[in-house]
């Protein structure tokens, strides 16, 4: 171990934090293991967004020309889309989405393995070896994948509610979407219970439902707090990619096919863009899941006293 982290105390998961606290642990904790984080980060969803920007470029591509066309025929902007574009408007948009899903597989994966491997390993995360990685992101990835198939599907009863509530009274409507918000928010902290407990997908439900109803207010700080960082992180990546993006879409619209923007090498171009703003979301969106993790720990011993209840269990081998 060097001297960097003998100077720097353990950030364990399990503590009753302040809400300085938990946004200060969270950037210790990527600061520290910056390199690492970056380096699996990278190798696993970086052929993930050479598919994934394809598809991203595709949607934004066939919109505009979309628009173009209509333009052109001097119909309203959304009024008579042709069904050859909005049948590939859709196969994009779903493509998009599933690629997201995977990706949100991934990234949870990898992050809570490492943190979890953080607090295990003597050295924390230094010189860790792929083979000690992967047993527990195995692991992970299956956790993963059925925690984002019940949020999906979760998702979609919500929304359905909701529809059905705005077809009765719009005032009803309105209740229904803020007690949605409400519920939904607790809900975050179901990632980390199902990924760092052996709990199956509805009991992690439940329990982030009520570890997070208690400590609502705490959730959306942080949350509210990191989303607006990241936020600002990821325009670093995003901006490039979106102004060649809204660039090719303004010749498009005007019909220029001897523009630049209609040579090979733009639209490789377009494409390098789109994977860097891709795998830059994935590493913004880090800082929202550390600190959902650090969210999970305070409320789990605030409410639940887990570290006190492991040193019971463990008593004789203290």
């Amino acid at each position: 171990m060097d001297n960097q982290q003998f100077q720097r105390p353990l950030i364990p998961l399990y503590k009753v934090r302040t809400f300085g606290e938990k946004i200060s642990d969270t950037f210790s904790f990527i600061s520290e293991n910056f390199r690492t984080l970056l380096k699996y980060i990278t190798y696993f969803l970086l052929p993930l967004c050479l598919f994934q920007a394809l598809a991203f470029n595709g949607l934004m591509g066939d919109y505009f020309s979309a628009i173009a066309q209509m333009v052109g025929e001097g119909s309203d902007v959304g009024s008579d889309m042709p069904f050859s574009s909005m049948s590939s408007l859709i196969a994009y948009a779903l493509a998009t989405a599933i690629f997201y899903a995977v990706g949100s597989v991934l990234l949870l994966s990898v992050l809570y393995t490492l943190m979890r491997l953080y607090e295990q390993r003597d050295n924390r995360l230094k010189d860790v070896l792929y083979s000690e990685v992967w047993p527990l992101l195995k692991w992970n990835m299956k956790r993963a994948a059925v925690l984002v198939l019940a949020g999906i599907l979760l998702g979609v009863v919500v929304i359905a509610l909701v529809v059905l509530l705005a077809l009765v009274s719009p005032v009803l409507l309105v209740v229904g979407y803020l007690l949605a918000l409400m519920a939904l928010l607790p809900l975050s902290l179901a990632a980390p219970v199902y990924l760092f407990e052996e709990l199956n997908v509805i009991d992690a439900f439940v329990k982030a439902f009520r570890l997070g109803f208690k400590t609502w207010g705490g959730i959306f700080a942080v949350f509210f707090v990191l989303t607006l960082i990241a936020s600002v992180l990821q325009m670093i990546t995003l901006l490039p990619w979106e102004f060649a993006m809204v660039f090719k879409g303004i010749f498009s619209m005007q019909n220029a096919e001897e523009s630049i923007t209609s040579t090979v090498g733009y639209s490789f171009l377009t494409y390098i863009l789109g994977v860097i703003q891709c795998l830059g979301a994935y590493l913004t969106y880090t800082i929202l899941f550390v600190g959902n993790a650090y969210q999970y720990g305070h409320a789990s011993e605030k409410i639940d006293h887990v570290t006190v209840q492991d040193d019971i269990e463990h008593f004789e081998t203290l």
